[in-house]
């Protein structure tokens, strides 16, 4: 075996496409080739995935036992989304998009990674 340390990749880039570990410096799935450089953020939460773009956050449904997706994908185009609001004490986010009320109920670490996400965001969607 070579002497040389070898430094290990990490697989800690998840997909939101396909939902598989990529190496962080990819720009392109390793299995379905999504381009995740257009990916701000993205969280996998308890009902639900979240990504979010430059231009839509996109819902990926889970099951009722939370243990895959059932191929629900509700797609929300960013210059739709208004009246955003982020509950407290319960973390929630809240939007209207097309006159319906959206309430996504996130984990705390999403939930905070979200709202500094879109605080941060050079472009607010509102």
């Amino acid at each position: 075996m070579n002497s040389k340390e070898n430094p290990e990749t990490s697989f800690n880039q998840i997909c939101p496409a396909c939902g598989v570990g990529n190496p962080s410096d990819a720009s392109n799935c390793i299995v379905c080739d999504k381009d995740l450089t257009e990916t701000l953020l993205f969280l996998e939460d308890a009902f639900f995935d979240l990504e979010l773009t430059h231009t839509e956050l996109l819902e990926y449904r889970k099951n009722f036992y939370r243990t895959r997706r059932t191929g629900k994908v509700r797609r929300y185009s960013l210059k739709d989304v208004t009246g955003i609001e982020f509950g407290h004490p319960v973390k929630r986010f809240i939007f209207e998009y097309h006159g319906e009320r959206i309430v996504l109920p996130l984990e705390d670490d999403n939930y905070e990674r979200l709202r500094e996400t879109l605080e941060g965001y050079s472009n607010p969607p509102e």
